[in-house]
């Protein structure tokens, strides 16, 4: 169920008051991080600068932040080299969309020229038919 009045965001100035907030809110966000990373089976970490003691909170432990740290920043070889493209595969895929991009104009093109030239076919036939018509005997009575 949404809410219908957004809630409005601002700083909170009792500081005692924002201190409880902090340290309830902390809380309520390390046991959000860890169900996650128990129900979803994710490798999940926190750093949190507690700015009321100046102090670092971490989430699971300064082993398991520096575990996730390096794995986040030394992917698998395999996942660096993913959407990497070298000067040939960049240029073959440059090349195939122009094809593309050239055979769908290409077959706009041929419809719109099919289009106009059976409409300029079926005026001449119309043209004659209308000059037959005018042309043709007309039935007048004959004078007795």
């Amino acid at each position: 169920m949404t809410r219908k009045n957004k809630v409005k965001l601002y700083l909170i100035q009792n500081m005692s008051e924002r201190k409880v907030s902090f340290r309830k809110r902390n809380t309520g966000l390390m046991k959000k991080l860890s169900k996650l990373s128990t129900f979803c089976d994710v490798d999940a970490c926190a750093i949190i600068l507690n700015p009321f003691n100046s102090r670092f909170d971490v989430w699971p432990s300064p082993p398991g932040v520096q575990s996730v740290l390096t794995k986040f920043g030394h992917p698998p070889e395999l996942e660096q080299t993913k959407h990497m493209h070298n000067l040939e595969t960049f240029t073959q895929e440059g090349i195939q969309k122009t094809r593309d991009l050239d055979f769908k104009n290409n077959l706009n093109l041929l419809n719109d020229m099919d289009f106009v030239l059976s409409q300029n076919i079926q005026q001449p036939y119309v043209r004659i038919k209308a000059l037959k018509d005018e042309n043709s005997p007309q039935d007048t009575p004959m004078a007795d």
